[in-house]
């Protein structure tokens, strides 16, 4: 009974003190960040690898492309409204096509593909760059806390290729990906639901949030200067208001 009052002011102290703990934003950035930022006039977008899926009930995926098509024509123009927004000048893309490696190849042409080109291959860098930075600063069970506070990725100097001959001070890289539940897979969540109100749990498919990855870009250096992730869940990069709201929120602490 003694221990008691102890133990009470005990965890009350442990309560407040990890009250005050300051919880690391969801983006990543440079430690010099807000300067370089400042030195940014004109930002581009590289055209993004947008992918929305038809879900089924078997877990299996297939790419809509007039989905796709659709979601990043969205993307694009709410990413323009967003550069707008916070006080920089938008520089429309000047290549022809994007830069990434087309990897869906028929038997007939595989044998003709070559190596990819630097703006390729710069993509290609850029995707294991992702992966190197969702892994060390995002993921609780590996996260390297060095690379948290000293955000340093970079794509070199030949990341310039990326820009198709656009020039801008800096570019966005974007890879967005949605699945939309077929009838028979929404079929399945609703019996699912239903039959969660009478088990207390829930049996059915799981749910397939919408998922944004956004890089800023230097052009010069091919720094990565700013980064981030995120993911809504109920959401729809085929309606335009619901993709600007993910934008918006990927974009969210670029301009600080």
């Amino acid at each position: 009974m003694c221990h008691r009052p102890l133990l009470a002011l005990l965890l009350g102290f442990l309560l407040l003190n990890s009250a005050c703990v300051t919880i690391p934003p969801p983006y990543r950035s440079t430690p010099d960040y807000a300067l370089r930022f400042a030195d940014i006039e004109s930002i581009t977008l590289v055209p993004p690898l947008v992918s929305v899926f038809a879900m089924s009930s078997g877990n299996v995926e297939q790419e809509v492309q007039e989905w796709s098509d659709a979601a990043n024509q969205h993307a694009q123009a709410a990413v323009r409204a967003r550069v707008d927004a916070i006080g920089k000048t938008w520089v429309p893309f000047a290549g022809e096509h994007g830069p990434r490696p087309d990897f869906r190849l028929g038997l007939e042409r595989a044998d003709r593909a070559g190596p990819p080109d630097g703006a390729e291959a710069s993509w290609l860098l850029f995707e294991s760059a992702k992966e190197a930075i969702l892994r060390h600063t995002y993921d609780i069970a590996n996260v390297f806390p060095a690379q948290m506070k000293a955000f340093d990725y970079t794509l070199g100097r030949e990341a310039a290729a990326l820009l198709g001959g656009t020039r801008a001070d800096a570019f966005l890289l974007m890879i967005a990906t949605d699945h939309v539940p077929t009838a028979d897979r929404q079929a399945l969540i609703g019996v699912g639901t239903l039959a969660a109100l009478y088990t207390g749990g829930y049996g059915g498919p799981g749910a397939t949030p919408a998922e944004l990855i956004a890089a800023l870009v230097e052009s010069k250096s091919g720094d990565i200067l700013f980064f981030n992730r995120v993911s809504m869940p109920l959401s729809d990069l085929r309606d335009a208001k619901a993709n600007k709201a993910l934008v918006d929120l990927v974009l969210k602490g670029m301009a600080r």
